[in-house]
């Protein structure tokens, strides 16, 4: 038998090998993806947006409509506030016949814009109710008892809005000089009950007379009169 030419020998000791080594050599296979970044969770889930308070509404069995006043100021801040004058009218201590009838009267919102050009943060309608400066009110200023007061006068005292007894008190108040001529509590019979009648029984306003004190020294007499109808004649002190 004939050997096979040295260069076939070589040629066959070289290429033989590589193929064999390629035949052995796994396939490579298709790149993994890598796994998409871990996004974590939000601190705080956002849900539905809370609708805002009605402003027709009930409290304590006062009945409010503060409707018009939606576009001066949010119906949440016009709800507090509202239900905080409501509040220090609940707190002032009256006897359960007068906070009876004052629940009756209707407590709306002036839609007219203010100007800041009134005087009063409110004012009694007859036939409507007590209306309020909404963006004046303040959790520590009595002012829809104020015009509840006006409305308790003209519905339940004697002669109304022209009660000859609050008629003669205040033409005294006026005769006696203590107060500027100018002060709101000595324009109409209605103003001086309301604010007088607002000192007695929250203790301290910031218009004239300001305080029970001021009241009980400059008209004593009057402040007896206020003691027997709201206290039964134990005046507060």
């Amino acid at each position: 038998m004939r050997r096979p030419p040295a260069a076939i020998t070589w040629f066959a000791r070289l290429v033989i090998p590589l193929a064999l080594l390629g035949a052995a050599a796994p396939v490579s296979a298709a790149p993994i993806p890598a796994p998409p970044p871990h996004i974590a969770p939000p601190l705080f889930q956002l849900g539905p947006s809370k609708p805002p308070p009605s402003l027709v509404f009930a409290y304590h069995g006062f009945q409010v409509d503060a409707s018009g006043a939606r576009r001066q100021q949010s119906p949440d801040k016009t709800v507090r506030m509202i239900k905080a004058q409501i509040d220090l009218v609940e707190q002032v201590g009256l006897k359960p016949e007068v906070i009876t009838y004052l629940r009756t009267v209707p407590v709306l919102a002036d839609p007219a814009k203010d100007t800041g050009k009134a005087i009063e943060s409110s004012r009694y309608l007859r036939g409507r109710g007590v209306m309020l400066k909404v963006k004046r009110l303040n959790a520590k200023k009595p002012i829809l008892l104020s015009g509840l007061l006006q409305a308790y006068q003209d519905q339940k005292l004697p002669g109304g809005l022209a009660n000859p007894e609050i008629t003669r008190f205040r033409n005294e108040a006026a005769a006696r000089r203590v107060w500027p001529k100018t002060a709101l509590m000595l324009q109409s019979d209605a103003d001086y009950f309301a604010l007088t009648g607002a000192v007695y029984l929250y203790g301290a306003i910031t218009r004239e007379p300001y305080t029970r004190a001021n009241l009980r020294q400059s008209q004593p007499q009057y402040y007896r009169w206020l003691a027997d109808l709201f206290d039964d004649g134990h005046a507060r002190v």
